[in-house]
């Protein structure tokens, strides 16, 4: 899965290039769409550091 968070964007793919390639597509679509409507394209700080993380939860936290 890829999430391109400022625009809200989530796609995904059968590797993680694949899933990139799609976030970036997709990400072009929204703001060509965004940019026809008169809307206004966010983006992300200039000093924003985005990384995957990996969280252990315990079993009995993970069930709600």
């Amino acid at each position: 899965m890829a999430y391109v968070p400022v625009l809200g964007v989530v796609t995904q793919g059968e590797t993680i290039e694949a899933a990139l390639q799609a976030a970036g597509e997709a990400a072009r679509l929204d703001s060509r769409d965004r940019i026809r409507h008169d809307e206004e394209v966010p983006a992300e700080p200039l000093d924003c550091v985005l990384t995957k993380i990996e969280v252990e939860v315990p079993a009995a936290a993970a069930v709600s």
